[in-house]
């Protein structure tokens, strides 16, 4: 006797399997430059917050200066102050400099990577 069943095969055609792809490559061609641009947006972020985090470290100097002197702190005194006591960071390497008149510059560069760098200016009040 002869069997009318066909035999059910499980799986999936070329056509659905290509149709995925399509899809993945279409997800990916989008998802990947905006992960890189949210890479690239947190590093210019976290530079930024050691740009300010140096000009906290350059106002809480002033004080000390001029809290420890009783005068007005000047450039090459905060300078001074600065240098004693350093500012410590992992990520970034943050450098005060005379800038102007009672101004101090302070510049901000990412380890490791010369071309990631931000500054600001700190003018004494």
């Amino acid at each position: 006797m002869k069997k009318d069943r066909k035999e059910q095969k499980s799986g999936f055609t070329l056509i659905e399997i290509i149709a995925v792809l399509v899809i993945l490559a279409v997800l990916a061609a989008v998802a990947i430059p905006r992960y890189i641009s949210l890479i690239d947006d947190a590093r210019t972020q976290a530079l930024n917050g050691a740009v300010a985090a140096g000009l906290s470290h350059v106002s809480l100097a002033y004080g000390r200066v001029a809290l420890q002197g009783g005068t007005e702190p000047t450039q090459a005194t905060i300078l001074t102050e600065l240098n004693a006591n350093g500012m410590q960071s992992a990520d970034y390497d943050v450098t005060f400099t005379a800038s102007g008149n009672d101004n101090i510059l302070v510049t901000a560069a990412e380890n490791g990577d010369a071309t990631m760098t931000g500054n600001a200016v700190w003018a004494a009040p």
